[in-house]
């Protein structure tokens, strides 16, 4: 076992170097207690830290006194603490094992921020392997679902990932060691138990080997994988742009495709969105206006585009611009003020930058999302033209629409910003002086 371990080690470099403290995670059954005595019998500088999620009263007592003592014979630190687990689910509405795992790795986490140690064990092995393939394939996933549990994932590794829960069993007994075992395990209420303990003998009776070609099937999807991702990766390059925080994707591209579903789902994964809310959505016809949100985006359908853009944390209220402010922030953008003399001003010719007779203006100027109603002399024409008219006339996507502010000079529109300021404002051989605001985004 010693020897697989330190090849497996070295194989998949997840330790580079050896000085360096690895925090393993010790719940003090079998594999974790395997993990620590191959860490020792490495050599390997380690520190031991135990979670105690106050779900098995006296047993979940016993483990901790067991993995203090196993920390005090190893002469290694020991970090150990204590969550309400259940009341942290209920909170968050996520069940028990998932509000267990992310405490868990928040403690790991913090420690090693604060203690200085370089990475976190953690004991899962190949029979775990094999169950989250199962999970994932149960629950729906993507490709990546069936890579299984990976050896490293940033700063957590997995060094027992090479063996069978029964070879680590034997190693245990063989070497005369003790642990505690968690009766939770033997419960089928859990989903993983249930896989462990029903299902997974009711397909040994198909395949005896049924562990080794799942994980044969797993390392081919994976190398599948890293083929679909170098070929994702150059779609991604031609269907998307990236302007003032927006996503746009040329969906148009791609949509008669019948892949079309799974390219979108991978690309707009980051975002949060289901696949079935893709696969609606590509089956539908690209009729502007239609939209799907996750919790912190919203997916607009324009034209032969899709735009995702970020959801603002609060609605955009007026702000006031006077003409000794240097600078504010609104919507996105810091909007830099600036009062030029005309000899000295010369105009810029971008949608981004309003240049205004400073006389003929009435501070303060106020900053406010545009609405329905509004209406302003767009420069170059005589006549008024509602604001709706002109942002439909430039082909504004309507996500785009509802974040567009305008600048008011008592209660009479300057500026449609970034796209026209008024002919009335306008900068003129009789200026005298300019007054100057640049939107930039944040």
């Amino acid at each position: 076992m010693l020897t697989s371990f330190l090849s497996f080690l070295q194989r998949h470099q997840l330790i580079a170097d050896s000085d360096q403290t690895t925090l393993l995670a010790v719940s003090g059954g079998v594999d974790s207690v395997v993990l620590a005595h191959l860490f020792k019998k490495a050599g390997l500088p380690f520190a031991i830290a135990h979670c105690n999620f106050n779900l098995r009263g006296a047993e979940a007592e016993a483990a901790t006194a067991f993995v203090e003592e196993l920390a005090a014979s190893y002469q290694v630190p020991f970090y150990s603490t204590r969550f309400d687990t259940a009341t942290f689910a209920s909170s968050q509405k996520i069940s028990i094992q998932m509000a267990a795992r992310s405490l868990r790795y928040q403690f790991f986490h913090k420690l090693l921020q604060q203690e200085g140690w370089h990475r976190i064990a953690t004991a899962h092995h190949w029979d775990d392997a094999t169950e989250t393939i199962l999970l994932n394939f149960i629950k729906g996933t993507g490709i990546k679902g069936f890579y299984g549990i990976q050896p490293i994932y940033g700063q957590v590794i997995r060094p027992l990932l090479f063996a069978r829960k029964k070879a680590i069993i034997d190693y245990a007994q063989q070497e005369k060691l003790h642990w505690h075992e968690d009766s939770s395990n033997r419960c089928n209420h859990y989903q993983r138990n249930f896989i462990r303990n029903k299902i997974i003998p009711l397909l040994h009776q198909v395949n005896p080997n049924f562990e080794a070609t799942t994980w044969e099937t797993a390392t081919k999807l994976k190398e599948t994988g890293a083929f679909f991702d170098h070929h994702l990766a150059q779609i991604k390059k031609e269907l998307s742009t990236f302007k003032d925080g927006i996503h746009y994707l040329a969906i148009h591209r791609i949509i008669h495709q019948p892949w079309a579903a799974t390219i979108a789902f991978e690309l707009l994964r980051p975002y949060g969105f289901t696949f079935q809310q893709i696969k609606k959505l590509i089956t539908a016809p690209m009729n502007s206006g239609k939209r799907i949100d996750t919790t912190d985006y919203t997916l607009y359908v324009d034209r032969k585009n899709w735009l995702i853009i970020k959801k603002s944390s609060s609605c955009l209220h007026q702000a006031t611009i006077s003409d000794t402010r240097r600078s504010i922030i609104y919507g996105g953008h810091v909007l830099a003020i600036q009062v030029y003399d005309s000899a000295d001003y010369v105009l810029k010719k971008t949608a981004m930058i309003g240049a205004f007779d400073y006389h003929r203006l009435q501070f303060p100027l106020i900053i406010r999302p545009w609405k329905a109603g509004d209406v302003f002399h767009p420069i170059g024409m005589q006549g008024r033209k509602k604001v709706s008219d002109l942002l439909i006339d430039l082909k504004i996507p309507m996500a785009i629409k509802q974040k567009i502010p305008v600048v008011t000079s008592n209660d009479q529109i300057i500026w449609v910003v970034g796209h026209r300021i008024d002919e009335r404002f306008k900068v003129t051989q009789r200026t005298k002086a300019v007054f100057e605001i640049v939107a930039s985004p944040l």
